[in-house]
């Protein structure tokens, strides 16, 4: 969950997961808060996709090799754009490069560039 003691709500989104029996991760679902969707926030950006690579930092750090999750007609250009992809019809599999893209693209948001050496 997306806490901001700011934010009128104070939840400007949630991602919700399970751990399958054989170690992967299931995205439930993924939501943000209405008024962040519809820019009557402007300045708050960046919820989903950032639940979505927290998402992927706790399956690195867990060891789970994949997420899993489906898309819906709405929320498919998302994904598509937060994962690097070039587009998602309705399932979407977050493994190898583009697990380690939403990996890094976590540590760029919170800790800021990473040093390539």
């Amino acid at each position: 969950m997306a806490r901001a003691a700011w934010f009128p709500s104070s939840v400007p989104g949630l991602v919700q997961c399970r751990r399958t029996y054989c170690h992967h991760f299931i995205l439930e679902f993924l939501a943000v808060h209405p008024s962040v969707v519809g820019k009557v926030a402007p300045r708050v950006q960046g919820v989903g996709s950032g639940l979505l690579y927290s998402l992927a930092e706790l399956a690195g750090t867990l060891g789970a090799p994949l997420i899993w999750g489906e898309a819906t007609v709405h929320s498919a250009q998302f994904y598509a754009k937060a994962l690097g992809v070039p587009a998602i019809e309705d399932y979407f599999f977050i493994r190898d490069s583009i697990l380690e893209h939403c990996r890094r693209a976590f540590s760029e948001k919170f800790f800021g560039k990473l040093d390539p050496a």
